[in-house]
C-alpha cells in the first residue's frame, strides 16, 4: 500500500481571504504531522489562475518550522517561471532547514497568454525550458557546480550555496507532461501524476514510466472527503465536486449528494468520498488499478469545504493510516550536512582599495 500524504491545490472558497486559508492549512498540516501522514504537497499558481500560493517553497518553509517529521512537497513548482540557479539554492535551503524533508515536484506550469507574457514566456517554449531546468537542477544537487550551455540557459562553473544534502533523484519528482517520461528515464526522477487527468492518461503515464524507470516511484494526486457517515460526507462534498466539475469536466452539474451523476463525477475527478474505511478501500482499489503506487496524496480541502470539515477528514482518516502505510516503501534518504570548502578572498566585496593587502600583527 502507498504512503499517504495531504495535498493542497490552493484554491479558496469565494469570500475567503488567502490569509485565512494559509492559517487553516497550517493548522491542518500540523495535525497531519502529529497524526502520522507521510507528507504534504502544495501547488504553485500565479495571478488569476485560481490557486493562491505563488511561492510554495516559502510557504513550506513556514510549515517546516511548525512540524517535526512530515515531508514537504511542491506539486509543482512552475520551473520556467524561475531562474534555475535561484530555484536550486532555494530548494537546498529548505531541505537544509527542514532536515532533509523536501520533495521538489517540478513541471512546466500552466498559464494563459497574458499570464505567460508577464513572465516574458511563450507557451511553445515551456517544455524545452523545463527540460533544461531539470538538468540544471541535477547538476546543482549532484555536482554542486553548474556548467551548462542550453538554448535558454547558459552557466559556466557556478558554485551552488548552500550545498545539497541529498542527490537529485532523492529530491526531485517530475510532473507528468509532454517530456516527463524522457526526463525521468534520463535522471531517475520520480513521477507525479496530477488529479484531473483522465484514467486512460494516468494509466499510460504509469505504464510508460514503469518501463522507463523500473526502480522509480509514482505519486498520484487525488481528492476526497471523510465524515462520520457516508451520507454526511457526500453532503459536504457537493460544492467541492460541483466546482471542479465545472472547471475540469466543463459540466454544469446541479445535482445533490444523492444524484445519479455524483459518483460518475467523483470517479472522473479521482474523488473518494465517504467514511474513513470507505475512502481507504477506494485507495486500495486505485492502487490495484495501477499495480502498485508508492505514494497517494489526498486533497481534503477545496472550494466549499469548511475548515473544520477538512480538519475532521484528516483526523478521521488517520485511523486508517496504519493499515495503509505499514507495508509502504520507506525510501526517503538521510540529509548529509556538508561543509563549505575554504574560499579565497573576494576582492569585489571590500569598499577599500585592493591594490595592496595589509598584513596586521
Amino acid at each position: 500500500m502507498p504512503r499517504i500524504d495531504l495535498f493542497y491545490y490552493g484554491d479558496v472558497t469565494t469570500g475567503q481571504s488567502p490569509a485565512q486559508w494559509y492559517r487553516d492549512v497550517e493548522q491542518q498540516v500540523v495535525a497531519g504531522d502529529r497524526l502520522g501522514y507521510n507528507g504534504v504537497w502544495v501547488t504553485e499558481h500565479h495571478f488569476h489562475m485560481r490557486g493562491e500560493v505563488p511561492d510554495p517553497l516559502l510557504f513550506l518553509a513556514r510549515l517546516s518550522g511548525r512540524t517535526e517529521r512530515i515531508r514537504l512537497g511542491t506539486s509543482i513548482v512552475c520551473a520556467p517561471f524561475y531562474d534555475p540557479l535561484r530555484l536550486a539554492e532555494s530548494a537546498n535551503l529548505l531541505d537544509a532547514i527542514s532536515g532533509g524533508r523536501l520533495n521538489l515536484g517540478v513541471g512546466s506550469g500552466i498559464g494563459d497568454e497574458p499570464s505567460l507574457a508577464a513572465w516574458g514566456l511563450q507557451r511553445d517554449e515551456l517544455s524545452a525550458r523545463s527540460a533544461e531546468i531539470h538538468e540544471i537542477l541535477r547538476l546543482a544537487f549532484d555536482e554542486g557546480t553548474v556548467t551548462f550551455d542550453g538554448e535558454y540557459y547558459q552557466y559556466d562553473g557556478v558554485e551552488i550555496s548552500p550545498p545539497a544534502g541529498r542527490a537529485a533523484r532523492d529530491v526531485i519528482w517530475t510532473g507528468a507532461g509532454r517530456n516527463a517520461v524522457e526526463l525521468a528515464r534520463a535522471h531517475g526522477y520520480r513521477l507525479m501524476i496530477p488529479r484531473p487527468l483522465p484514467l486512460e492518461e494516468r494509466l499510460r503515464f504509469n505504464r510508460e514510466y514503469r518501463a522507463a524507470v523500473p526502480d522509480g516511484e509514482v505519486i498520484h494526486l487525488r481528492s476526497g472527503l471523510v465524515a462520520p457517515t457516508r451520507a454526511l460526507a457526500r453532503e459536504r462534498a457537493v460544492e467541492f465536486l460541483r466546482n471542479y466539475a465545472a472547471i475540469y469536466l466543463r459540466k454544469k452539474w446541479t445535482g445533490g449528494p444523492d444524484s445519479q451523476a455524483f459518483d460518475e463525477i467523483a470517479e472522473r475527478l479521482s474523488f473518494a468520498v465517504g467514511t474513513a474505511g470507505e475512502v481507504a478501500d477506494r485507495i486500495r482499489a486505485w492502487t490495484d488499478d495501477f499495480r502498485g503506487t508508492e505514494e497517494t496524496a489526498i486533497q481534503f480541502q477545496g472550494p466549499g469545504v469548511a475548515h473544520e470539515h477538512a480538519l475532521e477528514s484528516i483526523e478521521l482518516f488517520a485511523a486508517e493510516l496504519p493499515g495503509l502505510q505499514d507495508d509502504a516503501p520507506r525510501t526517503a534518504t538521510e540529509y548529509v550536512d556538508r561543509d563549505i570548502p575554504a574560499r579565497g578572498v573576494n576582492a569585489s566585496l571590500t569598499p577599500y582599495p585592493t591594490d595592496t593587502q595589509e598584513v596586521l600583527v
